[in-house]
């Protein structure tokens, strides 16, 4: 964020711009990558995430609506309103996205850094079959095949 301003409606964020937009959009576009674009995606991620860990920070909302693309074709993460500063080793907050929730997110079993990783599993799937693994028709049906790993894996 490069600043902020306030009126007595409205706060106001100003962030970089950047000109890829989104890889929800991108996906969407060309409904699969290549295994390379996606193993260099996943590298720049896991770079992000660990170094977030480190910082005590879990992220929480890890899916291709909080990935922006620079006009280079890198990665940067947006969104931190999930983000979480854990002091601990476990927090029991319900938050995310219902297809990237990692099953402890769920259960309501408290959850850590690992959710982040749980996630950046999912995204991997969807960036190379299209959609991700846990599809259903409802909330509640995605949960239930988390729970199970009920995975459908395509040709």
């Amino acid at each position: 964020m490069h600043g902020h301003m306030q009126n007595s409606l409205r706060l106001y964020m100003l962030f970089e711009y950047v000109a890829g937009g989104e890889l929800f959009s991108h996906l969407r576009t060309v409904g699969t990558l290549r295994e390379s674009a996606a193993r260099f995606f996943a590298g720049e991620i896991v770079l992000a995430l660990e170094y977030l860990h480190g910082l005590g920070i879990i992220y929480r909302d890890l899916k291709p609506e909080n990935l922006l693309l620079t006009s280079a074709g890198h990665i940067k993460i947006t969104d931190f309103g999930f983000a979480k500063l854990v002091n601990s080793e476990r927090t029991f907050s319900l938050c995310g996205t219902p297809d990237y929730l990692a099953p402890e997110i769920i259960q309501s079993s408290g959850h850590g850094k690992a959710v982040d990783w749980w996630a950046l599993g999912i995204l991997i799937y969807e960036m190379l079959a299209g959609f991700p693994p846990f599809s259903a028709d409802t909330q509640q049906g995605i949960y239930a095949r988390i729970i199970a790993g009920d995975i459908t894996w395509p040709r």
